[in-house]
C-alpha cells in the first residue's frame, strides 16, 4: 500500500536521513472494522503505529466476557511496551473503525533507532500516556460509581463519541447497557448532554466535569 509523508508525521522530529531509513523498514496496511491486528500470545515482530482509525486492546475474564483495556485513536503506538520488553502480546487488538497501520520492522528499529535520545524520549512520552490511561482505567472500575464513570469517559473522550455505539461505551466502562442508558437519560434530563439518535453531544462541560471529579 502506498505511503505518503503524512503517514510519518508522528516521527517529524527525526532528521531526513533517519526518516528515509524508517520508510525503508516499514510498510502500511489497511484494516476493516472488526479485523484483528494481533492475538494474545502472538510474537511482536513489528512496532505498530496506528495512523488513522480506532483500535481496541482487550482480553477476556474467567467467564469469557470481553474486557476492554484501552481504546486508541490514531496517531498512536499500539502496545509498544511489548516490543520494548521483547515479549509476546499480552492482549488482543482489533479495530473499531476502518483503520490504517504502519508496521515497522522492530528488530531493525531497535538496532538503528532505539538508542537515539529523541527516540528514547518519544517512547517515554508514549508509555507515560499509557500509564495515565491505566490509572483512569483503575478509577473507572474501582473508585467511581456508574454516573461518575460515564461522566469521566464522556468528558475525556469526546472525539471518540461519534465512532462508538452506546453499548460499546457501556462495555468499555464495565457497566450494563441498562445502567448506562438510565444514567445517560439523567444527564440528558439535566441538559448536560444531548442524545440524538444514539449520538451523544456534550452541552455543559463544566457540570459534566464536576460529576466526573
Amino acid at each position: 500500500m502506498d505511503i505518503n509523508e503524512k503517514d510519518y508525521a508522528f516521527f517529524n522530529f527525526l532528521e531526513q536521513k533517519d526518516l528515509s531509513r524508517l520508510k525503508e523498514i516499514s510498510f502500511k496496511k489497511s484494516y476493516k472494522k472488526g479485523e484483528i491486528l494481533f492475538y494474545k500470545g502472538d510474537e511482536s515482530k513489528y512496532l505498530h503505529l496506528l495512523i488513522r482509525g480506532i483500535a481496541k486492546l482487550y482480553t477476556h475474564d474467567f467467564k469469557d466476557n470481553e474486557v476492554v483495556i484501552h481504546n486508541l485513536v490514531g496517531p498512536a503506538l499500539i502496545a509498544e511496551i511489548v516490543n520494548y520488553e521483547e515479549i509476546n502480546f499480552i492482549a488482543n487488538c482489533s479495530f473499531e473503525t476502518d483503520s490504517e497501520v504502519l508496521l515497522i520492522d522492530y528488530k531493525k528499529f531497535k538496532e538503528e533507532f532505539l538508542l537515539k535520545p529523541e527516540i528514547a524520549m518519544f517512547f517515554i512520552k508514549s508509555l507515560t500516556k499509557k500509564i495515565k490511561y491505566l490509572e483512569s482505567f483503575i478509577n473507572y472500575n474501582i473508585t467511581l460509581n456508574s454516573i461518575e464513570k460515564i461522566a469521566k469517559f464522556l468528558f475525556e473522550n469526546e472525539k471518540l463519541l461519534p465512532s462508538l455505539k452506546q453499548v460499546k461505551i457501556a462495555q468499555i466502562l464495565n457497566i450494563t447497557p441498562e445502567t448506562f442508558s438510565r444514567q445517560l437519560a439523567k444527564l440528558k434530563k439535566d441538559n448536560i448532554i444531548e442524545n440524538d439518535k444514539g449520538t451523544i453531544k456534550i452541552l455543559d462541560y463544566e457540570r459534566l466535569q464536576k460529576i466526573a471529579n
